[in-house]
């Protein structure tokens, strides 16, 4: 009896895998080590160019004038960088949100339900969704919106100093 030819894809997408796992092997391959000319005698490498912004939470640097002071002692954020109506996750456990222009309010994080990391708002919001199982809690106090979570999120106390949101 004939062979009837018949299209799998779960085969198809075995052979799409096994080919870019070729592929991304042989690329990498070709990016070894190259070996180091010597340099020539009595010369030294040029001097590391002096790095700006990043982290301002790991800035080790010296301080060279008012504006690249280093943060203050419990800062969370700057305040630029949390949107009016929205939020930011700091130090990966705290959620600081911006409730209206110059309130700053911060929560644990972790809803209270099952312990998912909420969602930061986007800016313009007023509830925070966890992603875990759709609870809501109003940006304005943590306060419970919408279960299954069945009270609010912990509130952390903060302050405004030095335009950086700090733990109080």
């Amino acid at each position: 009896m004939p062979v009837k030819d018949v299209f799998n894809p779960c085969s198809a997408r075995r052979a799409l895998l096994l080919g870019a796992g070729a592929l991304g092997v042989t690329v990498l391959a070709g990016c070894g080590d190259d070996e180091k000319t010597p340099a020539a005698a009595g010369s030294q490498p040029p001097p590391a160019a002096p790095t700006t912004g990043g982290n301002p939470f790991d800035n080790t640097a010296p301080a060279a004038g008012p504006s690249d002071a280093a943060p203050p002692a419990g800062a969370l954020v700057a305040v630029k960088d949390v949107p009016v109506g929205g939020g930011v996750i700091a130090k990966d456990t705290i959620l600081v949100v911006q409730a209206k222009q110059g309130t700053f309010k911060a929560y644990q994080a972790s809803c209270p339900h099952q312990g998912v990391l909420v969602d930061p708002p986007s800016a313009g919001a007023t509830t925070i969704m966890c992603p875990g199982h759709n609870s809501q809690f109003k940006i304005a106090d943590g306060s419970l919106a919408r279960g299954p979570a069945t009270r609010g999120l912990n509130g952390v106390p903060v302050k405004v100093q030095s335009g950086y949101v700090v733990e109080a």
